[in-house]
Formats: C-alpha cells, sequence, structure tokens
C-alpha cells in the first residue's frame, strides 16, 4: 500500500509560479490579471461597503449646504463618477433633488 498520495507527497511537478488553492492541493489558484493599467481607488478602498458609505454619510451630515461632487472628489479622493454615484445616494436618502451648481453658489433663497 502507498501512502504517499494520501500523506499529500505526490510525483506531480509544478511550474515555479504555481500557487495552490489550499496547502498540499494540487489545484492551482486562478492567476492575477496582469493589465498595463492600474485602476485609481479611493481612500476607503477595500473596506465594507456599509463602512464607506456612513464614513460619506457622516462627512456629507456635516457639511451646511448639500456637497456638490468636487467637494467629495477632493475630500475622498474618488472618481468624479463614484463621487456622482454618491451624491445620488445622498439625494434619495434626504428625499430631494440634487442642487445644480448655480443653486450652491448662490446660497439659499430668500
Amino acid at each position: 500500500m502507498n501512502l504517499t498520495a494520501n500523506l499529500g507527497l505526490s510525483k506531480l511537478h509544478h511550474r515555479d509560479d504555481f500557487v495552490p488553492i489550499e496547502p498540499y492541493s494540487h489545484v492551482a489558484a486562478l492567476p492575477s490579471k496582469k493589465s498595463g493599467k492600474v485602476a485609481a481607488k479611493h481612500d476607503l478602498a477595500g473596506q465594507p461597503t456599509m463602512v464607506v458609505y456612513a464614513r460619506f454619510l457622516a462627512w456629507a451630515v456635516e457639511q451646511a449646504r448639500f456637497p456638490m461632487s468636487e467637494q467629495v472628489v477632493d475630500r475622498f479622493h474618488c472618481s468624479n463618477a463614484t463621487a456622482h454615484r454618491w451624491l445620488n445616494f445622498l439625494a434619495e436618502a434626504y428625499g430631494v433633488d440634487r442642487p445644480k451648481l448655480r443653486q450652491c453658489a448662490k446660497g439659499p433663497q430668500r
């Protein structure tokens, strides 16, 4: 009886860059895609989604006026598309329409 297979010892030879899914596994993990571009990430990237939204909401509530996308980009170092997406969610949560740039620059109407 040969126990080498049961002990995780086999005569299989792998490439030098072989990365197993689990220790002593002969199933390779999927190789990472190597592209020339590295996607830019915001400051909160890698954190749970609810934490990201909670920190954005906490910051947005502190603002005197409804924040503009440029303010979000400057504060969180995110893309303009991400800033607009977060602001759309904020406006939906408040139940209001997002203000236009001219309305924010003028200040409150009396």
